[in-house]
């Protein structure tokens, strides 16, 4: 089997929009720039696509120095990336995490957009999220759990196949699409190349409601829930470590959840996938 990646997504803010990479390096935290930011509640709880769709419709970019917010209606702001701690907030697990409050005029921006009071925090180099979850220990950024997403352009064909209505791969808002030919193969990695990086783990990915959500305009839809309801569903994580076992089980699944290495690498679209290591399926193949 021969695979290739063929798509780099990073999301600066955590749910909210992508962007697209060509080449982009490896950092402690996963991908350069990555789940840097998240909207959070008055009481420092993540703010995300499960509760409010409208951040589908913002348009994050990002340099070394700025965030710029862009979304229909709205005007176009630029925010200094910020760099020290000022506050504690937590990260979707419920794990409090050290952050900086990214100021008064994000935070503006935000509530108006969603009707609600939030605000805008970002992970500095003093930022240490970690989950304690086996295999997770890095550092991470405000990704759910595990670091990168990968995902398999072959799996969402077949699912698009069955389904009652098209959908598209960013819906499940992946960080490395590769194209490996057949349709859940993925669903095996446990040790594998991108390129210089070397990614572990390979846990088959429990989906939230998020990919029913339009990532454009916010929308919501009936698909992928229903046909990954009735051909991904994980009754039985008993391939899956215990420790992981309460997240799977009850759960559809799609993509694969990595930690990856080989700090300071750079990976661009094109790149050859090389497998090391394979495992059991937690569901079973394609049905």
């Amino acid at each position: 089997m021969s695979a290739v990646l063929t798509a780099i997504h990073i999301y600066p803010v955590k749910s909210c929009r992508a962007v697209a990479r060509d080449r982009v390096e490896i950092v402690r935290t996963g991908l350069q720039g990555d789940r840097l930011f998240q909207v959070v509640d008055t009481d420092g709880n993540p703010v995300t696509q499960r509760q409010q769709r409208m951040l589908a419709t913002v348009q994050p970019t990002l340099t070394d120095e700025w965030l710029t917010l862009e979304a229909e209606g709205r005007p176009t702001i630029r925010v200094p990336i910020p760099t020290r701690n000022d506050r504690t907030v937590r990260s979707l697990l419920g794990v409090s995490v050290e952050a900086a409050d990214s100021g008064d005029e994000a935070a503006g921006w935000f509530t108006d957009l969603l009707g609600t009071s939030v605000r805008l925090v970002a992970m500095t180099d003093d930022s240490d999220h970690r989950l304690p979850l086996p295999g997770l220990g890095s550092t991470i950024g405000w990704a759910d759990a595990a670091p990168v997403l990968v995902v398999n352009t072959a799996s969402l064909e077949w699912l698009v196949d069955r389904a009652d209505e098209p959908f598209g791969m960013e819906r499940f808002r992946p960080n490395l699409t590769v194209a490996a030919g057949d349709a859940w193969v993925e669903d095996t990695w446990r040790d594998f190349s991108i390129g210089p990086a070397r990614l572990g783990l390979g846990l088959a990915w429990p989906r939230c409601t998020i990919p029913q959500v339009d990532q454009v305009d916010g929308s919501r839809h009936r698909e992928p829930a229903r046909v990954l309801k009735d051909h991904r569903w994980c009754s039985d994580a008993a391939a899956a470590d215990d420790a992981f076992r309460p997240l799977l089980e009850g759960s559809a699944l799609f993509g694969i959840g990595c930690t990856i290495e080989s700090v300071g690498a750079v990976i661009g679209v094109g790149d050859g996938v090389v497998i090391h290591e394979t495992g059991d399926r937690v569901v079973s193949g394609p049905r």
